[in-house]
């Protein structure tokens, strides 16, 4: 595909098909990633592919999350929330976590967090191109000490910047409505 028709193809996925995702599928998208611009050359990123029992632990904590988020801990509601969230979770066909070094540096640090969005920006363009679906997700479960742990991250010293939803769509939505690009533009004298 020519790069504008991908850019304007690219949706954020929310329903797959069955089929596997497979390591070897996702290789020509993080040599897509490191392309990215980045000030320096720190290349700050890491990507993790998630196994199935690391996808099983982090579902506890997803569905947790979306529980508390729709009903209280004390309802009935909150169990059956809970289940069905985990199990909406473990129906993504694969989890790619994108996560970027901590600098000591706040000024580099920002960089490098810059950079890593580019990186999973060329990552879901990679997957446009490549007839996967994606979702770039930044849920809450991203700060959770025990998500890190189970990762096998410091939070001292990395960040979690997305959970990279990949599999073949089952629906790809419309495009979204969008104010025109010259809204967002200033011309200054």
């Amino acid at each position: 595909m020519l790069f504008n028709q991908v850019v304007m193809m690219r949706r954020s996925i929310f329903r797959f098909t069955e089929k596997k995702v497979l390591l070897a599928d996702i290789l020509p998208l993080l040599t897509a990633a490191v392309m990215a611009p980045n000030h320096g050359l720190t290349q700050p990123w890491q990507f993790l592919w998630v196994g199935e029992q690391t996808k099983t632990a982090m579902a506890e904590s997803y569905g947790h999350a979306r529980a508390l988020k729709k009903s209280s801990v004390e309802t009935m509601d909150f169990v059956t929330e809970k289940n069905r969230a985990v199990a909406r979770f473990m129906a993504i066909p694969a989890v790619l976590m994108v996560a970027c070094r901590i600098d000591d540096d706040p000024i580099v640090a920002e960089e490098d967090y810059a950079a890593t969005c580019c990186a999973v920006q060329n990552l879901l363009l990679a997957a446009t191109d490549q007839g996967l679906g994606a979702q770039w997700s930044t849920h809450p479960m991203i700060r959770d000490k025990a998500v890190l742990e189970a990762l096998g991250l410091d939070a001292q010293k990395m960040r979690v910047v997305a959970m990279v939803y990949l599999g073949y769509p089952a629906a790809v939505p419309p495009e979204p409505p969008r104010k025109a690009a010259s809204e967002f533009l200033m011309i200054l004298p």
